[in-house]
């Protein structure tokens, strides 16, 4: 085992605070689950059937894996911000430079401590997805598969976070920018892409849609995605309204680019567009398409890619700045 993973979880699992955080953790998603029959139950209260009960087993996943993904967003960066930057405080990192570890090792260790501390609170809530399993909606295979996606955005973010902590000096200011990088990272896209698409619709009969690559780069857009199957009306969270907002971006273009000037100019006439490309001349409805089934590339594939490479860079570069000793730490 690499012994910077050792340590941290020898560290990490002696104090009480790691017991308490799976506590409060379990406790949100219980509420979570709790809120939502108290809700089905508010609406149908003379009525169960089959049909009622696995929409319940689909709103109950889909609300967890939501509650899950920002609490973990919160977490992540609580559990990885300080990793560098600590033991550039406490002026331990050059021991650890000092040793037969690598810069790869060192960063990579303290990725791993967090990913194992994160696992073990996904585990802790397995029991909350068999409620939804047991319930109907979700398959087995879809509830393993959930897991797996939030696993993934969290070794993705724990990564990013702890190379960023490689650059920082204290504790506090790592913390600062690891909060402000997952904030630009889940909320930057959506907001250039709600920008975009004001200054678009300020320009009256333009020739360009906001690109919906936007939305691509965003873990919330990568859970939402690659958690629902070709039917993306599926569930009552927003996770549902976040799927279709890509489907919509994605039907609006030529693809995940903006809208050509020849698409744009078919519908100013009157045509309607189809999803698949068939044209409908003089429809007189405008454009046309259905914002519940997912076409062309995968969202989910495109943001994991562009993800794992900003991580991926990031660790290149945190690896570069722990080659060697700092002549000053502090």
């Amino acid at each position: 085992m690499n012994p910077v993973v050792a340590r941290e979880l020898k560290e990490r699992m002696r104090g009480l605070r790691a017991f308490l955080a799976i506590g409060a953790f379990l406790a949100l998603l219980t509420l979570t689950v709790w809120a939502v029959f108290k809700n089905n139950d508010s609406q149908n209260v003379y009525s169960f059937n089959l049909e009622r009960q696995t929409r319940l087993g689909r709103d109950v996943f889909e609300w967890l894996l939501a509650v899950m993904m920002i609490l973990l967003l919160f977490l992540v960066p609580a559990l990885t911000a300080g990793t560098i930057s600590g033991e550039r405080e406490r002026q331990t990192l050059a021991t650890l430079q000092l040793t037969m570890l690598r810069p790869r090792a060192i960063i990579w260790g303290k990725v791993q401590a967090a990913v194992v501390y994160l696992l073990l609170m996904i585990v802790a809530a397995l029991p909350l997805f068999a409620v939804a399993y047991q319930l109907g909606g979700v398959s087995l295979m879809q509830a393993l598969r959930g897991v797996a996606v939030l696993l993934v955005m969290g070794v993705l973010i724990a990564t990013m976070v702890a190379s960023i902590s490689a650059f920082a000096k204290r504790v506090q200011t790592a913390t600062l920018m690891a909060y402000g990088f997952t904030a630009l990272l889940s909320l930057g896209s959506i907001i250039a892409f709600a920008v975009a698409g004001i200054v678009d619709s300020s320009q009256g009969t333009d020739d360009r849609n906001p690109p919906a690559a936007l939305l691509i780069p965003n873990p919330v857009v990568f859970v939402a995605d690659a958690t629902s199957g070709q039917n993306v009306a599926i569930g009552n969270s927003p996770l549902r309204l976040i799927r279709q907002q890509v489907v919509r971006a994605y039907n609006s273009n030529d693809g995940w680019g903006a809208r050509s000037a020849k698409l744009d100019k078919l519908i100013r006439d009157g045509n309607v567009v189809a999803p698949g490309g068939q044209i409908f001349p003089n429809g007189g409805f405008g454009f046309v398409a259905a914002d519940n089934q997912r076409r062309g590339f995968p969202a989910w594939a495109l943001s994991l890619g562009s993800m794992a490479a900003l991580a991926a860079a990031l660790f290149t570069l945190a690896c570069r700045r722990l080659r060697t000793p700092a002549e000053t730490e502090r």
